[in-house]
């Protein structure tokens, strides 16, 4: 029987951010928490236990973690094989040798958020280089809806001189009044396997989980790798305003294909 494989595991080590940006709800500000390493080592424990390709890293800012190397560290030396993503504003990049370092050190791939709210221009410009030059995939992502059209030709032109990556999207969180979808069957976009996993250990399997309450399992189940591949039957509450949402038109998606337990050696 063919094995299904998790495509990313991304995984929420902060809510703490050291930017305030309208369209954010997965950032508290100074007011956040981070995820103890020890609820860090036991999602490792879990993930261990499936076959995934790319474990992502994220927040909030992960960077402003207290202990952003050290956990980064253990993610490598866990799963030297797979790669690693960190998603980031780059502002602790640029201001921050020891955060740079790590990043160089343990990330295979640096997604940057740079626009008008994030007010990083100058620190993603002075990043970028140095993550290119040693041979990092680099992808710098733009809000339309807040972004300066001089920056915007700024970054479009340092990318392009540098090889990194230059995307733009809209704002698509639940909270800034995306009309509702017409939901029917489930998201085809499940079928890409993706499982978001927050500060508590709470999971989704959604890339693009957008709320805070809607959680199906958590890496304390003993049954989590089992329910990781399990078929999903219901919607989230937030596929309702998902700008994302693609209607599969069926009602449970996938079927399992997965043996009972897949286990990897340590």
């Amino acid at each position: 029987m063919q094995t299904r494989t998790l495509k990313t595991a991304k995984v929420k080590v902060t809510t703490k951010c050291n930017r305030h940006c309208d369209f954010c709800i997965f950032a508290d500000g100074g007011q956040g928490v981070n995820m103890p390493l020890a609820t860090f080592e036991t999602v490792l424990d879990r993930l261990n236990r499936i076959p995934f390709q790319q474990l992502h890293i994220n927040g909030g800012e992960p960077t402003v973690h207290r202990d952003f190397a050290q956990l980064s560290n253990l993610a490598r030396e866990r799963f030297p094989d797979h790669a690693m993503v960190l998603g980031t504003n780059a502002v602790t990049l640029a201001r921050n040798t020891r955060l740079l370092d790590a990043t160089l050190t343990y990330y295979d791939q640096v997604l940057i958020g740079c626009d008008d709210e994030h007010g990083n221009y100058d620190e993603v410009v002075a990043t970028v280089p140095v993550l290119r030059a040693a041979g990092k995939t680099v992808v710098v992502n733009s809000v339309l809806e807040a972004v300066d059209e001089a920056q915007l030709t700024r970054l479009a032109e340092m990318c392009q001189e540098h090889g990194a990556i230059h995307v733009t999207n809209h704002v698509h969180h639940i909270d800034v009044g995306q009309p509702a979808n017409a939901l029917g069957g489930l998201c085809d976009r499940y079928l890409d396997q993706h499982l978001m996993i927050e500060v508590d250990g709470s999971c989704y399997r959604c890339f693009n989980a957008m709320a805070r309450y809607d959680s199906e399992f958590s890496v304390w189940d003993d049954d989590f790798a089992e329910r990781v591949f399990a078929p999903r039957t219901s919607h989230y509450r937030f596929c309702l305003k998902c700008h994302e949402y693609r209607d599969s038109g069926q009602q449970i998606l996938p079927a399992p294909a997965v043996p009972a337990r897949t286990t990897i050696a340590v």
